[in-house]
C-alpha cells in the first residue's frame, strides 16, 4: 500500500516539475510574428493559440502599426508573459504570404538572401532558406 502512495507521489511531483518549466522544446509550435510596419522589424513572437484568444478590438488599438504573420517554431524556446524567446539553433519558418488577422501585402522576403541576419525581438536570426511564400530562419 505504501508503495502505491510513493509511486503516486513521485508521479505527481514529476508532473509539477515539468509543468513549471520555462524552457520548452517542440517539433513544431504554431506562432505569430508581430512586425512593425514602419521599421519592418520583428518586435516579438507569440504562440498562435494565445494570440487567437485576444480581443480583435484590443489588438487593433494596441498594434495599429503592426502586421502579423503565421509561422512555425522548431526547437527550444522560453515563454514569458505570452512572448516567445527562441533558444539557440531553433528554426523558425515564416510564411511570408500567410498574414493573420489584418490583411496586408506579404512581407518582403524577396530582399532577404541566404546568410542575412536580423533581430527577432530579443533574438538574432539568420536566413537559411528563402522560397516563394516561405522564409526559413535559424536562431543564433
Amino acid at each position: 500500500m505504501k508503495r502505491r502512495y510513493i509511486v503516486v507521489l513521485i508521479f505527481l511531483f514529476s508532473g509539477i516539475l515539468l509543468s513549471n518549466s520555462q524552457t520548452r522544446s517542440t517539433k513544431g509550435a504554431k506562432i505569430i510574428l508581430v512586425i512593425n510596419k514602419e521599421s519592418n522589424t520583428v518586435e516579438h513572437i507569440e504562440l498562435l493559440a494565445n494570440f487567437q484568444k485576444k480581443n480583435k478590438k484590443q489588438l487593433t488599438i494596441a498594434y495599429s502599426n503592426h502586421k502579423f504573420f503565421l509561422g512555425v517554431l522548431k526547437g527550444k524556446y522560453s515563454l514569458e508573459n505570452d512572448l516567445i524567446t527562441p533558444g539557440n539553433n531553433t528554426t523558425i519558418i515564416l510564411y511570408t504570404e500567410k498574414q493573420f488577422s489584418f490583411p496586408e501585402p506579404y512581407i518582403q522576403g524577396d530582399n532577404l538572401n541566404l546568410g542575412d541576419e536580423f533581430d527577432l525581438g530579443k533574438t538574432k536570426a539568420k536566413v537559411i532558406a528563402n522560397k516563394k511564400g516561405e522564409l526559413v530562419l535559424k536562431t543564433q
